[in-house]
């Protein structure tokens, strides 16, 4: 996988409670976060439920909208993106994740997601950046009775964005498309051009 994400849990049970709180990664198969990462934003609202296939016997998926709010994005200047900077810090504008959980006789047994986000970096005009990671798989979770490896994200808390929570999920990315385009530095009249840059694996 390219990149690792942990989604920390305000109560066990909790991954579809308001709190839920994320962290990204990306992952070259040694390293956490050495080209990208984002993290801190929060579910503040409980998901939507867009599709339901579980059965009278608890089989079956459920697919929810997930919606966060907050979080902060980091991109190394040495990425395919570079435009000079050493790096690149911004804030996340909308983040929206579809996560299917599949259940057998009542009990969620996997899950998949994907995601669909937007942003903007410090020092450019803002909304020029989107995001979205496909393909999206859970690798454990606290209520399965795991314990976090050390090489996923930390579990944050809410607000804080301190690594000091224990309950959490934690995912592998397969997939991730960024696009940034139009980013004007104000008050000058560089630019990244049209289309700058787009990272797809």
């Amino acid at each position: 996988e390219l990149g690792r994400y942990s989604e920390a849990l305000a109560a066990a049970g909790g991954g579809l409670t308001p709190g839920v709180t994320y962290n990204a990664q990306s992952w070259d198969g040694a390293d956490l976060g050495l080209q990208w990462s984002y993290y801190c934003g929060t579910m503040v609202a409980p998901p939507v439920l867009l599709v339901d296939n579980v059965d009278v016997n608890g089989n079956g998926n459920r697919t929810y909208l997930k919606s966060f709010v907050g979080g902060f994005i980091w991109l190394s200047g040495s990425g395919p993106w570079a435009n000079g900077d050493a790096q690149y810090t911004g804030t996340v504008d909308s983040y929206a994740v579809f996560e299917t959980i599949q259940y057998s006789s009542g009990e969620r047994v996997a899950a998949v997601f994907n995601v669909d986000a937007t942003g903007h970096f410090n020092g450019y005009s803002s909304s020029c950046m989107t995001f979205g990671i496909g393909n999206g798989s859970q690798a454990g979770s606290t209520d399965c009775g795991d314990t976090p490896s050390a090489d996923y994200p930390d579990l944050l808390e809410q607000g804080t964005c301190d690594a000091v929570m224990t309950l959490g999920t934690w995912w592998d990315m397969h997939t991730l498309t960024l696009t940034i385009k139009g980013c004007t530095v104000p008050v000058e009249e560089t630019t990244w051009g049209a289309v700058k840059s787009m990272y797809s694996k």
